[in-house]
C-alpha cells in the first residue's frame, strides 16, 4: 500500500503520498499554495483561474504551479488537488515494484 499523509513543516501544510509532497499550503508565504501537476493538468489550471500561475524559478516543463488561495473559488482548487494527487498517484504506482503473481510473471 502506499502510504499517505499530512505533514506541518515550519509555517507550511505538505500533502504527501508515496513519501514524496504533492501539494503544499502557505508556500512560498502565507495565502499561496504550491501543487505539482502533469503538463496538460497544469494548462487546464491556468486557462480556469487567474489565482494560478507557473512557478517562476522552476523549468517551464516541471509541472510546478502556484495557486493563490484567496482569489481562487472552491471547485478549481478542488479540480487542482485532485489532478495533483492523481498525478502523484500514478508516479508511486509506476515506481513501486510489481508484488505477488505480477512480479513472478514480471507483469508491471
Amino acid at each position: 500500500a502506499l502510504s499517505a499523509g499530512v505533514r506541518r513543516v515550519l509555517d507550511t501544510v505538505q500533502f504527501r503520498l508515496g513519501g514524496r509532497a504533492f501539494a503544499t499550503l502557505g508556500w512560498p508565504e502565507a495565502c499561496w499554495a504550491v501543487v505539482k501537476l502533469s503538463l496538460k493538468d497544469q494548462a487546464a489550471a491556468l486557462a480556469i483561474s487567474d489565482a494560478v500561475t507557473v512557478e517562476p524559478r522552476r523549468s517551464r516543463n516541471s509541472g510546478v504551479t502556484l495557486v493563490w488561495l484567496k482569489g481562487i473559488d472552491e471547485d478549481a482548487m478542488a479540480y487542482i488537488l485532485a489532478a495533483a494527487f492523481g498525478e502523484a498517484y500514478a508516479k508511486a504506482a509506476r515506481s513501486r515494484p510489481a508484488r505477488g503473481r505480477a512480479a513472478t510473471l514480471g507483469v508491471d
